[in-house]
Parts: C-alpha cells; structure tokens; sequence
C-alpha cells in the first residue's frame, strides 16, 4: 500500500537537491580562476629580403613596433610582418596555453603565473613550443611596456620572431 506521503516527499527531496545543487556552484567558485592579466602573443616574420615572402596575410607593423623591435640586439631587419597574434587570460593559478598561428599548432606559448602579480607587471612560467617541441622554458617577469621577443628559427628567407606581452589595461 501506498503512503498519501509519498508524493509530498518526493517533492520535498527534489526542492532540496536542486537547492543544495545551486548552493555547491557558488560555494564552490575556484580563486585559482580568477583572472590576474592577459598575455598577448604575436609571430612576426622579419627578413632583410622580399617581405613578400610571408606571404598575403602577412601584415605591415607600426612605426612604434617597428622602433622597439629595431631596438632589440639580433633584431636588426630591413622588413617586419606580423603574421598572427592570440590575446589570453592569464589566470592566478592555472597554465594557459597561447596559439597565434590558429588553426595551426606549430607555435604555442604555455604559461602560469610563478607569483602575485603586481599592478604593472607579473612573473611567469614560460615555454615555447614549436612543432610540438619544447625549445625554451624559463621564467620571466613580464612588464606592460616591455614585451620580451624571442628569435625563432628560419622561415622563408627570414627568420620569426615571437613577442610575450602583458596587455595594457
């Protein structure tokens, strides 16, 4: 026979569960997601030969990227191109990855903060990959002014160029 509280009882448990559900989401919300900065990452082409080698989607640089880069010892080039950039959340305690080339996975850039970041720069892990290779790992303390440019390997008669930026807020 059936109890006249069954009905009751099961709605009682459902109201229940489904609150203690929407709880545990709020309760739950992880610090480490919390986003501390955005890392911008750009693959530039540089050659002293035919810029036209980059290829058509290869973009003319500013004037101000241009003079920074030409400021940089071994990156003296007649010709700059940017060829991709991807902007990412840096969050505080987890690794992002970074790929300017999308759709391509043949440079990626995995990164996590090492350290509270301060109000103009933080310090992160960093490696870069190529080909699905890891090439350079280290830890650097990035600036919102100061990007840090990596030289890459040949391409087309020139060679790439990779910058880490911390975005301007």
């Amino acid at each position: 026979m059936r109890s006249p509280l069954t009905p009751f009882f099961c709605i009682l448990c459902t109201i229940l569960i489904g609150s203690a559900m929407a709880g545990r989401s709020v309760a739950q919300e992880d610090p480490g997601r919390a986003k501390v900065g955005v890392l911008e990452v750009t693959v530039y082409y540089a050659t002293n030969g035919d810029p036209s080698a980059a290829g058509e989607r290869a973009q003319k640089i500013s004037d101000d990227t241009r003079e920074r880069m030409e400021k940089v010892e071994h990156l003296e080039f007649s010709h700059y191109r940017a060829l991709g950039a991807e902007s990412q959340a840096i969050f505080r305690t987890y690794e992002n990855w970074a790929q300017p080339l999308k759709p391509s996975d043949e440079i990626l850039v995995r990164f996590e903060p090492r350290s509270q970041p301060t109000a103009d720069a933080v310090r992160l892990d960093l490696e870069l990959w190529l080909s699905r290779k890891k090439i350079l790992k280290t830890d650097v303390s990035l600036k919102e002014s100061d990007p840090l440019y990596v030289l890459g390997p040949q391409w087309r008669g020139g060679r790439l160029i990779i910058a880490v930026a911390l975005a301007r807020k």
